[in-house]
């Protein structure tokens, strides 16, 4: 993984939690996304947090900004990486 690749505005795409959790729960086959993104969120790690879907698929949790020594717009936030061949999808929540 390389910062520079996530400051490319080409290779983000910026969504509500809400709407990505239920869709993409859905592709992958993992059921419980949402439930996974609100503990990750409330609890993140430097190395992230790995989960695997029933369809083939595997993605990676991580907040860049406790990756990468370089902050980045939304580095604080949760993002989902399925590796530089997709897109990497960075997270918002509503105001609590």
């Amino acid at each position: 993984m390389n910062v520079n690749w996530f400051k490319n505005p080409d290779h983000v795409v910026y969504a509500p939690v809400e709407e990505f959790a239920g869709n993409f729960g859905k592709e992958t086959g993992i059921h419980n996304l949402r439930q996974e993104l609100d503990a990750f969120r409330a609890n993140p790690t430097p190395e992230g947090k790995n989960l695997k879907g029933i369809k083939r698929t595997s993605l990676k949790l991580m907040v860049p900004n406790m990756v990468f020594d370089e902050k980045i717009d939304m580095g604080d936030s949760v993002w989902v990486y399925m590796g530089e061949n997709y897109e990497a999808y960075c997270l918002y929540w509503p105001q609590e």
